[in-house]
């Protein structure tokens, strides 16, 4: 069960989305994340674990507290700057599980963050126990994420609750927010999130929505910044 979840295309079809998406201006933020790995912060920078709150107040503790909820164990979350230093240990045995952490934590950032204006630019996340051939780093600008977020809004006609911003439904927790919202699955096939009701209401004629395009790109920016461990080496 997973906190958050996009507006965006699931199961294989997301899968088929984001393994054909062009890279979208990431050459230099995959150069930024490459050179936080293995890096360490001043201990004043770390930030601790919080229980989200109700509404959500959307800070870098509560932040953590939310990926923890989806099974995910962070090593470290610290401040560095106006950019936030997330590393976790992954729980992934192959690409497409990996892929799927990595979608479940830009969403809670999203959520989270970003809707919330927690005044964060960047999440730079470092995975500390990564397998052969899995990405050791990452990153999620904010900017891609108020793209996709507009991207939805404009798409919608105002009748679908389940896209509010105000941080009380939208986070999907579940039995927090007792709105009633369905829970959600992010990356997993059978996910609660309102994403084919979205879906159907906002097709368009070439068989996808603005919704659906405005996930992949956002995923496709994400997943272009991973760093793998032959882009550390010298």
């Amino acid at each position: 069960m997973t906190d958050d979840s996009p507006h965006g295309p699931s199961g294989s079809s997301r899968r088929r989305f984001l393994g054909t998406a062009a890279a979208v201006g990431t050459v230099a933020t995959a150069g930024c994340v490459g050179s936080l790995l293995g890096t360490t912060g001043s201990d004043e920078n770390e930030i601790e674990p919080v229980e989200p709150s109700e509404p959500r107040e959307g800070t870098p503790g509560e932040f953590y507290a939310l990926v923890e909820r989806n099974d995910l164990s962070i090593q470290s979350l610290r401040k560095d700057g106006s950019d936030l230093v997330l590393k976790y240990a992954s729980n992934a045995e192959t690409e497409s599980e990996s892929t799927t952490e990595l979608e479940v934590i830009t969403t809670v950032y999203n959520e989270n963050l970003v809707k919330n204006d927690a005044g964060i630019d960047m999440l730079y996340a470092e995975v500390t126990n990564p397998f052969d051939g899995q990405a050791h780093g990452w990153g999620v600008k904010t900017e891609w994420c108020e793209r996709y977020n507009a991207a939805v809004e404009g798409g919608e006609d105002g009748g679908n609750e389940s896209s509010t911003d105000d941080g009380e439904s939208s986070d999907g927790i579940e039995g927090d927010d007792g709105s009633g919202n369905n829970e959600t699955e992010s990356g997993n096939t059978s996910a609660d999130d309102g994403t084919t009701s979205n879906a159907s209401a906002n097709e368009t004629e070439g068989g996808m929505s603005a919704a659906d395009t405005a996930a992949m790109i956002l995923m496709s920016n994400v997943l272009n910044s991973r760093v793998y461990a032959e882009d550390l080496e010298d």
